[in-house]
């Protein structure tokens, strides 16, 4: 008859694999909340240098960013309390900074992502993540500095 594997040491090795993989989620949980939060400061001072530039106030945050707000872990909530009026990012129509990002490299030498983020207005975290992902599926091809269109 063969061997029957200890269950209960299996469930202690996966239960201590997990433990790093759990402090790591929580790191970068943290991470992308400090993230939100200094985007949220980076909108706000545009938009104070806008208002400032034009005479008007600067617009109040959206219904949607209270909603968004809710959702937000414990922490960023407290971080946020001590400064009111955060501001509400904008999020672009799908597709909309893809397609940006393609009409920048068109005829142009290698760009990096703070050139195409310069060029296009989108954040420069934005352009990143977006350049990555188009690598990733063949849109765009990685450049010895930057990236370019595949051909």
């Amino acid at each position: 008859m063969p061997k029957r594997p200890d269950v209960g040491a299996i469930a202690e090795q996966v239960i201590e694999r997990l433990k790093p993989i759990e402090g790591q989620v929580t790191q970068d949980q943290r991470i992308a909340d400090e993230l939100g939060r200094l985007r949220d400061a980076v909108n706000e001072l545009e938009r104070a240098i806008l208002s400032r530039l034009s005479g008007e106030p600067a617009p109040a945050a959206e219904p949607a960013a209270r909603q968004r707000a809710a959702k937000r872990s414990p922490a960023a909530k407290r971080s946020r309390a001590a400064r009111p009026g955060a501001a509400k990012r904008a999020i672009a129509p799908r597709g909309q900074n893809q397609a940006k990002i393609l009409a920048a490299l068109k005829g142009s030498q290698p760009m990096t992502a703070s050139e195409i983020s310069r060029l296009t207005g989108i954040s420069a975290a934005t352009v990143s993540t977006t350049l990555t992902k188009m690598a990733k599926h063949g849109e765009l091809a990685k450049a010895e500095r930057g990236y370019r269109l595949p051909g």
